[in-house]
Protein backbone atom coordinates (compact mmCIF):
# COMPACT_ATOMS: atom_id res chain seq x y z
CA UNK A 1 0.00 0.00 0.00
CA UNK A 2 1.00 3.57 -1.21
CA UNK A 3 2.27 5.67 1.88
CA UNK A 4 0.78 8.07 -0.45
CA UNK A 5 -2.78 7.34 0.77
CA UNK A 6 -2.39 8.51 4.87
CA UNK A 7 -4.07 11.04 6.47
CA UNK A 8 -0.22 11.66 7.55
CA UNK A 9 1.13 12.22 4.62
CA UNK A 10 -1.72 14.37 3.36
CA UNK A 11 -1.43 16.82 6.35
CA UNK A 12 2.58 16.57 6.07
CA UNK A 13 1.92 17.78 2.21
CA UNK A 14 -0.34 20.90 3.14
CA UNK A 15 2.06 21.69 6.44
CA UNK A 16 4.77 21.74 3.84
CA UNK A 17 2.99 23.97 1.59
CA UNK A 18 2.75 26.50 4.10
CA UNK A 19 -0.99 25.34 5.45
CA UNK A 20 -1.54 26.53 9.30
CA UNK A 21 -2.66 23.15 11.13
CA UNK A 22 -5.31 24.76 12.41
CA UNK A 23 -6.53 25.53 9.00
CA UNK A 24 -6.56 21.57 8.02
CA UNK A 25 -10.06 20.15 9.52
CA UNK A 26 -9.79 16.18 9.37
CA UNK A 27 -12.71 13.97 7.42
CA UNK A 28 -14.55 11.73 8.79
CA UNK A 29 -16.85 9.51 6.65
CA UNK A 30 -19.91 7.65 7.92
CA UNK A 31 -20.00 5.94 4.51
CA UNK A 32 -18.23 2.91 2.64
CA UNK A 33 -17.03 2.82 -0.53
CA UNK A 34 -18.08 -1.17 -2.44
CA UNK A 35 -16.29 -2.57 -5.40
CA UNK A 36 -17.47 -5.62 -7.51
CA UNK A 37 -13.88 -7.60 -7.56
CA UNK A 38 -12.79 -9.58 -10.53
CA UNK A 39 -11.25 -12.11 -9.03
CA UNK A 40 -8.90 -12.41 -5.91
CA UNK A 41 -9.86 -10.59 -3.16
CA UNK A 42 -7.46 -8.10 -0.61
CA UNK A 43 -6.60 -4.54 -1.33
CA UNK A 44 -4.99 -3.08 -4.93
CA UNK A 45 -6.88 -5.91 -6.64
CA UNK A 46 -8.65 -5.62 -9.74
CA UNK A 47 -12.37 -4.39 -9.90
CA UNK A 48 -14.96 -4.73 -12.68
CA UNK A 49 -17.12 -1.95 -11.16
CA UNK A 50 -18.71 -0.44 -8.39
CA UNK A 51 -20.37 -2.11 -5.50
CA UNK A 52 -24.01 -3.75 -5.91
CA UNK A 53 -26.44 -1.19 -4.86
CA UNK A 54 -27.82 -1.54 -1.35
CA UNK A 55 -31.44 -0.24 -0.34
CA UNK A 56 -30.92 2.12 1.71
CA UNK A 57 -28.59 4.21 -0.48
CA UNK A 58 -29.54 2.66 -3.71
CA UNK A 59 -26.24 3.82 -5.49
CA UNK A 60 -23.74 1.56 -6.87
CA UNK A 61 -20.44 1.48 -5.22
CA UNK A 62 -21.97 3.52 -1.83
CA UNK A 63 -23.22 2.16 1.33
CA UNK A 64 -24.34 3.85 4.52
CA UNK A 65 -22.80 2.90 7.79
CA UNK A 66 -25.69 0.75 8.64
CA UNK A 67 -25.50 -1.02 5.54
CA UNK A 68 -21.99 -1.78 6.32
CA UNK A 69 -23.18 -2.85 9.84
CA UNK A 70 -25.68 -6.19 7.26
CA UNK A 71 -22.85 -6.66 5.14
CA UNK A 72 -19.95 -7.40 7.93
CA UNK A 73 -21.39 -10.41 9.53
CA UNK A 74 -20.94 -12.38 6.95
CA UNK A 75 -18.09 -10.99 5.63
CA UNK A 76 -14.42 -11.42 6.34
CA UNK A 77 -12.96 -8.05 7.84
CA UNK A 78 -9.46 -6.97 8.12
CA UNK A 79 -7.76 -3.64 8.42
CA UNK A 80 -5.25 -2.11 6.45
CA UNK A 81 -2.45 -1.43 8.48
CA UNK A 82 -1.47 2.20 7.50
CA UNK A 83 -4.28 3.60 7.09
CA UNK A 84 -5.73 2.22 10.64
CA UNK A 85 -9.39 1.51 8.55
CA UNK A 86 -11.20 -1.69 8.07
CA UNK A 87 -11.97 -3.28 4.92
CA UNK A 88 -14.56 -6.27 4.51
CA UNK A 89 -15.06 -8.72 1.58
CA UNK A 90 -17.39 -11.91 0.90
CA UNK A 91 -17.71 -13.26 -2.31
CA UNK A 92 -17.28 -10.40 -5.26
CA UNK A 93 -18.17 -7.79 -3.60
CA UNK A 94 -15.34 -5.62 -1.67
CA UNK A 95 -16.15 -2.78 0.89
CA UNK A 96 -13.60 0.17 2.71
CA UNK A 97 -15.32 2.04 5.51
CA UNK A 98 -14.34 3.81 8.85
CA UNK A 99 -15.70 2.06 12.13
CA UNK A 100 -15.30 3.37 16.03
CA UNK A 101 -12.00 1.86 16.03
CA UNK A 102 -10.53 4.10 12.82
CA UNK A 103 -12.39 7.14 14.00
CA UNK A 104 -11.06 7.41 17.55
CA UNK A 105 -7.40 6.91 15.65
CA UNK A 106 -8.72 9.99 13.36
CA UNK A 107 -9.46 11.72 16.04
CA UNK A 108 -6.18 11.25 18.01
CA UNK A 109 -4.37 11.95 14.98
CA UNK A 110 -6.27 15.05 15.09
CA UNK A 111 -5.86 16.61 18.70
CA UNK A 112 -1.89 15.40 18.48
CA UNK A 113 -1.07 17.42 15.66
CA UNK A 114 -3.50 20.63 16.65
CA UNK A 115 -5.85 20.23 13.18
CA UNK A 116 -8.68 22.79 13.15
CA UNK A 117 -11.90 20.06 13.52
CA UNK A 118 -13.69 17.20 12.22
CA UNK A 119 -16.41 17.10 9.26
CA UNK A 120 -18.51 14.82 9.08
CA UNK A 121 -20.00 13.04 5.86
CA UNK A 122 -23.12 12.47 6.58
CA UNK A 123 -25.23 12.48 9.43
CA UNK A 124 -27.98 10.77 7.35
CA UNK A 125 -25.31 8.02 6.46
CA UNK A 126 -24.77 6.91 10.35
CA UNK A 127 -26.40 4.10 11.51
CA UNK A 128 -29.34 7.37 13.19
CA UNK A 129 -31.43 4.76 14.90
CA UNK A 130 -28.90 2.94 16.10
CA UNK A 131 -30.99 -0.69 14.82
CA UNK A 132 -28.83 -1.55 12.50
CA UNK A 133 -25.00 -2.15 14.06
CA UNK A 134 -26.43 -3.90 17.25
CA UNK A 135 -24.82 -0.96 19.16
CA UNK A 136 -28.39 0.14 20.64
CA UNK A 137 -27.34 3.86 20.27
CA UNK A 138 -28.37 6.32 17.76
CA UNK A 139 -25.54 7.86 16.14
CA UNK A 140 -22.26 5.37 16.97
CA UNK A 141 -19.87 6.75 14.77
CA UNK A 142 -20.85 10.52 14.97
CA UNK A 143 -21.35 9.71 18.56
CA UNK A 144 -17.76 8.71 18.91
CA UNK A 145 -16.49 11.81 17.21
CA UNK A 146 -18.58 14.07 19.53
CA UNK A 147 -16.95 12.02 22.68
CA UNK A 148 -13.13 12.05 21.97
CA UNK A 149 -13.09 15.40 20.55
CA UNK A 150 -14.99 16.56 23.37
CA UNK A 151 -12.63 14.65 26.16
CA UNK A 152 -9.49 15.88 27.16
CA UNK A 153 -7.32 12.68 25.35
Amino acid sequence: MSAHFSRDYAVRYWRSKGAPAEKLIMGIPTYGRSFTLSSKTGISVPVSGPGLPVPFTQKAGLLAYSEICTFTPGATTERIVEQEVPYSYEGNQWAGYDDEQSIITKDQYLKNNKLGGAMIWAVDLDDFAGLFCNQKKPYPLIGTVKAKLSSGN
